[in-house]
């Protein structure tokens, strides 16, 4: 039983991380800033657990799936990083010269942390389409979103990031099918037993 839990929690912080990253909309103030870094941590277990569903099927050799856990890796500590200017602007006068470039630098990190992530999702494509270890429609979505990732990525200057939603919406798809492929594959190991005692 507790085998279970633990690739299922791992699975299912995907799906927390992007619920706790959309929370700060709702919440907003101080705790908004808190929640969101909460739901950045989710994304480790997430990242870790991906990892290993990949690693499984492509062997100790395969890099790609390495390229994954490495890529999200890179990400996190882009946007984590992001957050110290943020926090300092916050103690600034509005409008200040100061308080505009450290708010420019946050943003300037949003937009380039969807490189990383143009990269994971690349990788994880050619994973699930090669080896279809994973429906592949959602190879093929990651594929499409790898793409807006890179091209969000590449402008530097814009303030908003269309092809995060995009990732976010593919973590959350990502989530669900990993959940559903252990409850199947439970119900697989249930019906063998009986078979196996006879």
């Amino acid at each position: 039983m507790n085998d279970r839990i633990w690739p299922r929690l791992g699975a299912a912080c995907g799906t927390l991380y992007v619920a706790l990253v959309f929370a700060p909309s709702l919440v907003g103030g101080d705790t908004a800033g808190r929640i969101e870094l909460v739901g950045i941590l989710f994304f480790i277990p997430f990242l870790a657990y991906l990892w290993s569903v990949l690693r499984e099927v492509e062997g100790d050799s395969g890099w790609l799936s390495a390229t994954v856990f490495g890529s999200g890796l890179v990400d996190l500590t882009i946007k984590l990083g992001s957050a110290a200017p943020s926090v300092a602007a916050d103690q600034l006068q509005e409008g200040t010269t100061l308080d505009t470039a450290l708010h420019d630098m946050n943003s300037a990190s949003f937009i380039l942390s969807m490189l990383p992530l143009s990269v994971l999702t690349a990788a994880f494509a050619v994973v699930t389409l090669k080896t279809q270890v994973l429906p592949r429609w959602l190879g093929w979505t990651a594929a499409i979103t790898a793409g807006a990732l890179l091209a969000n990525g590449m402008a530097l200057e814009a303030e908003f990031g269309p092809a995060f939603l995009l990732f976010l919406l593919w973590t959350v798809a990502t989530s669900v099918v990993l959940l559903r492929r252990m409850r199947s594959g439970a119900r697989r190991s249930q019906e063998a037993e009986p078979a196996a005692t006879h």
